[in-house]
């Protein structure tokens, strides 16, 4: 309950900026990513990571763009901002216990900045002691917070939602307005434990080279078009890309001997070695020699990412797998299924004996040859990720212990803050935006009962795709009456539809086809009201009337 020196918190919190801050230009860790992440998805924003800087998408749809070291910067001022936080707690239980009425109790807080407590409101003073009965020195603080502002080195009255604004701006020497939302993050940090844990890392400068992080096994899962393969992209560097699919082997995947055409000079004249003059099939002249056919052991992806890991320990390398459940995954990792299993620095719990083959070869290369002497093993510095759509029919299933060998994220449905949201789209006659669109379709959808993993992702229709009107109909509108609607058409869709090329009809004639029109309307309304709040609020943060 004792309150800390507001007035010392802020110079300390500032000389450890100046002495302490290093401006250069590092990765946040996934762990942090994700935690703030999640803050703005609860305060109706989205985040979108680059490798130095962020894409921040508020509720009206207008963005911020910042660099990865305003969120470092941030992490200085958290302790003081904190206090502040909890400053005005105390007066809001004040408020509670006395019984004021709320508006009135805040009018007079207000009207004491510059003022003398025991002239003005002396009642105030008296419940503020009262609340703290014999931490005198805390009800000192408190009076003095409502009152002497430079000892804080506030500006906004404390009963300003952002009050705390203007001397987080101050103690860090950043611009108000266009760097406002430094404050922001720093109030996130200073409400969220979790969130305050993983920042206070970012002074730690070792994490910054992010090849100290243990490698992983992941796979990202989810409805269609949630942006799992975007996901791993941001989060993972120098990646090998395939794709499973039933075809898919271990032989694909590891490796195995396959027939590799040589070609040899043929001997024409007075024996000496000239090529054989060869036709392809169109026509066109084969120099190359006679063809034979060798057998060669050519490595497979999995494999080939393994070496390139072993051979650069101070590098990360990442397998990237799109669709995992494709394919009979286990069948398709096979004995290498027993090295998914790593140790806390991210290497192989466990090694194993190749087979012969994958042996031999690793043994004909230079520099590898001794580092599996002992066995094969997955090393510290190799992540394996992969995607898995949720909503896929006639998929394979994952068996439990392949499956408890790996990490799983989930990626929620994004209503907003990705990057063609504000593209334009053509329903029933009027140019809506793709986030409106998509928040109407998927309403009447969860309306439905639907499950979340059949509802539609934000990149279900690509940036490249959502200009093409014939996108909306050969994509989205199949998908909901094949896959998500085949049983609950009826309810879906607009009466008097009953085939699919109807639908398709009725949408070009600009008809209301998915009966979301009024729900399109109610959602235009309300980001009109959201505009209006953000412009009162730039307004008041830049001093306009």
């Amino acid at each position: 309950m004792i309150l800390r020196d507001l007035n010392e918190l802020a110079n300390s919190s500032r000389e450890n900026y100046r002495t302490q801050f290093i401006n250069e230009d590092f990765k946040l860790t996934r762990d942090f990513k994700e935690l703030f992440a999640s803050v703005l998805e609860s305060r109706n924003a989205e985040i979108r990571y680059l490798d130095h800087s962020a894409e921040i998408s508020i509720s009206s749809g207008n963005k911020i763009f910042c660099p990865n070291q305003w969120f470092y910067i941030s992490t200085f001022v958290v302790d003081y901002t904190m206090e502040l936080i909890k400053y005005k707690e105390k007066l809001e239980q004040i408020s509670q216990i006395d019984n004021y009425s709320i508006t009135g109790f805040w009018d007079k807080i207000k009207s004491l900045k510059g003022k003398d407590i025991d002239q003005q409101f002396p009642e105030i003073k008296e419940a503020i002691y009262n609340f703290f009965e014999e931490e005198e020195q805390s009800a000192e603080y408190l009076c003095r917070f409502i009152t002497d502002y430079e000892w804080w080195y506030g500006s906004k009255t404390v009963d300003r939602t952002d009050f705390h604004v203007s001397p987080i701006l101050h103690l860090l020497g950043l611009v108000n307005v266009s760097q406002s939302y430094v404050a922001y993050i720093v109030f996130y940090m200073a409400s969220n434990d979790q969130l305050l844990e993983s920042a206070l890392r970012l002074q730690e400068q070792e994490f910054r080279n992010n090849t100290n992080t243990a490698g992983e096994n992941l796979i990202v899962y989810g409805a269609p078009g949630t942006g799992k393969s975007r996901y791993l992209e941001d989060n993972f560097s120098n990646t090998t890309r395939v794709v499973f699919h039933s075809e898919y082997s271990y032989y694909d995947f590891v490796g195995s001997y396959k027939p590799v055409p040589l070609y040899k000079p043929i001997s024409l004249n007075m024996g000496v070695a000239e090529p054989m003059q060869l036709y392809r099939i169109n026509g066109d002249e084969f120099q190359r020699g006679e063809p034979v056919i060798d057998y060669q052991y050519v490595a497979g992806p999995f494999i080939n990412v393994l070496i390139k890991a072993v051979l650069n320990p101070e590098s990360k390398y990442t397998l990237l797998i799109e669709e995992v459940n494709r394919a009979n995954a286990p069948s398709v990792f096979g004995d290498i299924f027993q090295l998914l299993d790593r140790k806390s620095d991210g290497r192989s719990q466990y090694k194993i004996s190749p087979n012969e083959d994958l042996k031999n070869y690793l043994s004909s290369i230079q520099n590898v040859r001794f580092i599996f002497e002992e066995g094969l093993f997955i090393p510290r510095n190799m992540n394996i990720v992969a995607t898995m759509n949720s909503a896929d029919q006639g998929v394979y299933v994952l068996d439990s212990a392949f499956k408890r060998r790996w990490k799983f994220k989930y990626m929620a449905i994004k209503e907003s803050g990705f990057s063609h949201e504000n593209s334009l789209v053509r329903y029933a006659g009027v140019d809506y935006k793709w986030r409106i669109l998509l928040t109407a379709i998927n309403n009447k959808l969860k309306n439905l009962d639907v499950n979340e993993d059949r509802l539609i992702g934000p990149y279900f229709i690509s940036p490249e795709e959502i200009g093409d009107t014939s996108s909306f109909a050969s994509k989205l509108l199949i998908y909901l009456w094949d896959d998500v609607a085949r049983y609950k058409r009826t309810e879906l869709f607009s009466e008097g539809i009953r085939t699919y090329s109807e639908l398709v009809s009725a949408y070009y004639n600009n008809l209301d086809v998915l009966e979301i029109k009024s729900d399109l309307e109610e959602l235009l309304e309300q980001e009109v009201e959201a505009l209006e709040e953000e412009v009162e609020l730039i307004q008041e943060d830049i001093g306009v009337e």
